[in-house]
């Protein structure tokens, strides 16, 4: 079965969303294998390699039963940022359609996903200078007041921003100040995905059952060692070079080692942290109003619930 192009000449993207500990990878690699697909992943931490106990990445089992794309290949010093990234995998999205397969978007970073889907502008490299001027007349004046000035300077941007947002606030006024253009402006420049039609499912649980995984989680990188491979991560590349050492569960093994933290305290905020950030990923992906919602309690019976509505649908 291929479903490639519909009658407008098209090719079919599918995304597959949704917090962590929701199953995406599971019910991507099913779904792959029914399709002749191809998984694109949308993942900040599962493309490095040698990062593998914290970042969930899909098992032995889903890698053999379908080809996965942006999963280990770079360095663990390499920096990537959205722009970047939905450069790389529009790319591979590209090659798996011309290929004569599926390709199937799946992760839970939502800028990443939205960076590939609606575009992304690049992002605006600022001066050392520009900055910390930037952060002494927050320091001097307070946050309200940079909210202010924002507004007076780009008020689209700033209806968008949290009065409190510091780093969202300074971050636009960084990008006026060093290229004279509004972050907002820069923002309407964004191209989209063209060529393709798109198919939005998003993975949820009822939330007892999605923190109980969470937490199981957290328990099963401990004892699968995700402690020894902060350390090693630590010792052969540095912490301030590994940007993923600031994730979940490396943060906390960071804190635990510069005895921050006890361990036990270090799991429990941890798997705190990741409730927290499951929470915040369900908010941004459920304001994405293209997506269907499935109960993936059962991933089997969600892949033929994903199937049928692709069958079924022109997109």
């Amino acid at each position: 079965m291929k479903l490639i192009k519909n009658s407008n000449g098209h090719n079919l993207l599918v995304v597959i969303a949704g917090p962590t500990a929701s199953g995406k990878s599971e019910t991507a690699a099913r779904l792959a294998y029914l399709l002749q697909g191809e998984i694109v992943s949308a993942d900040s931490i599962q493309i490095y390699k040698h990062i593998n106990v914290g970042a969930s990445k899909p098992t032995v089992s889903q890698l053999n039963i379908a080809k996965h794309h942006l999963v280990d290949e770079l360095e663990p010093t390499e920096k990537l940022d959205a722009f970047e990234f939905a450069k790389i995998a529009r790319e591979r999205i590209l090659t798996v359609s011309k290929a004569g397969k599926l390709p199937i978007l799946t992760g839970g970073t939502g800028l990443y996903i939205k960076a590939v889907v609606d575009g992304i502008f690049e992002a605006q490299k600022t001066t050392k200078q520009v900055s910390e001027a930037l952060n002494a007349e927050a320091a001097e004046k307070g946050i309200t007041a940079m909210h202010e000035k924002l507004s007076g300077i780009d008020p689209a941007a700033a209806m968008k921003i949290n009065k409190n947002d510091k780093f969202r606030i300074l971050r636009a006024l960084e990008v006026f100040e060093t290229t004279g253009k509004t972050i907002s402006g820069l923002r309407e420049k964004t191209e989209p995905l063209s060529g393709y039609d798109l198919a939005f499912f998003g993975l949820e649980l009822e939330r007892k059952l999605l923190y109980e995984r969470i937490n199981n989680r957290a328990e099963e990188m401990i004892k699968n060692g995700l402690l020894e491979e902060t350390k090693k991560l630590i010792k052969d590349y540095g912490k301030e070079n590994v940007r993923a050492l600031r994730s979940l569960g490396y943060k906390h093994m960071c804190e635990y080692l510069d005895s921050k933290y006890t361990l036990e305290r270090a799991v429990e905020l941890m798997k705190r942290d990741t409730r927290r950030y499951a929470k915040r990923q369900f908010t941004w992906f459920r304001a994405d109003k293209r997506y269907t919602w499935l109960d993936n309690s059962l991933p089997e019976n969600t892949v033929e619930s994903i199937k049928e509505s692709i069958l079924k649908s022109s997109y």
